[in-house]
């Protein structure tokens, strides 16, 4: 019965890491070696860094195994912050701005060498459903660092959408706002119970 809950519980994160990897394979077979390309490949594989985490941390026997593979995949998700600021700025063909996305990056390398002490990720909890990261006292960090990046990114789709002449255009914008609305409610649930 155990392993059957735990079967039913990963299949959310195993769909959603298919759309990521399946994202990523059809940027790279269909899309051209631009930047802002290049840029959604990496943010990609960096969500589906996070999801294979996950589902590792269900299903693992092992608190050890479960805390050192997301300290790992930590060190990389870190980067989903500037980069999707980045992402954004070249998307929005935004320019002026390259002092917030270079402090972004700072951040995030520098909360990076934090990350594999309990400084950032404490320890795992046991739950019925597999193993569940408690964060230590330089977690709420990524909590901070994930609402500034979901505010950055939606006022800057939000004053493009205004901008915008284009109705083709301005609909396209819309269902990236929306989107990438939805993406940062879920991320801000995830942090908060990562934070207890």
């Amino acid at each position: 019965a155990k392993q059957q809950m735990n079967l039913l519980i990963s299949i959310p994160p195993f769909l959603t890491l298919c759309c990521f990897l399946g994202l990523a394979v059809f940027t790279i077979i269909q899309g051209r070696r631009t930047k802002v390309n290049i840029l959604f490949f990496v943010t990609c594989i960096l969500g589906s860094f996070l999801y294979i985490d996950i589902l590792f941390a269900f299903n693992v026997k092992s608190a050890e195994l479960a805390l050192t593979i997301s300290r790992i995949d930590h060190l990389f998700i870190i980067y989903l912050f500037p980069i999707y600021i980045h992402f954004f700025h070249s998307y929005l063909n935004i320019s002026g701005k390259i002092w917030l996305i270079r402090l972004a990056y700072l951040v995030a390398f520098i909360l990076m060498w934090f990350i594999p002490t309990p400084l950032y990720i404490e320890s795992m909890q046991k739950h019925s459903f597999g193993f569940f990261a408690k964060g230590g006292v330089l977690y709420p960090l990524f909590g901070i660092g994930s609402l500034c990046m979901a505010i950055i990114v939606l006022t800057l789709i939000f004053q493009a959408i205004r901008n915008e002449k284009n109705s083709n255009q301005k609909n396209r914008l819309k269902y990236v706002f929306a989107g990438f609305g939805v993406i940062g409610v879920m991320n801000g649930l995830n942090v908060i119970s990562i934070m207890g």
